[in-house]
């Protein structure tokens, strides 16, 4: 049985502006476009710096992954430092990307103040 993917967003203070979107359930097929669609929001919003925290995610699909390269491909090509960290993926979520080869394409942080603080102003 699928657990229902929920995404909570909030800002978090360091040098620059940084979204964090707290990522639980499964990520997969079937929930990929709202993970696209909430990132999407925060781009046009002009938050290019946006951590994703996959602790609490109980399954990754394919679709989940392809969501994710996407949201950090459209961050890269808007320059400006624009950019998509993970945090402290779930035993589920690293299974994946390592076996996909993602987790060297990604830069991954053990926690969200890590992450954040790894943002600087250009």
């Amino acid at each position: 049985m699928s657990t229902a993917l929920e995404i909570a967003v909030s800002e978090a203070p360091g040098e620059v502006p940084v979204a964090v979107m707290r990522v639980s359930g499964d990520l997969d097929s079937k929930s990929h476009s709202q993970l696209e669609t909430q990132a999407g929001d925060l781009i046009t919003a002009g938050k290019n710096r946006i951590v994703l925290d996959l602790g609490a995610i109980t399954f990754m699909g394919s679709a989940g992954l392809r969501a994710m390269h996407g949201i950090a491909n459209r961050l890269k090509t808007l320059g400006g430092g624009g950019q998509l960290k993970l945090v402290k993926p779930s035993d589920a979520a690293t299974r994946v990307m390592k076996t996909l080869g993602f987790d060297q394409f990604f830069d991954i942080h053990a926690s969200v103040d890590e992450a954040v603080a790894s943002f600087r102003r250009r």
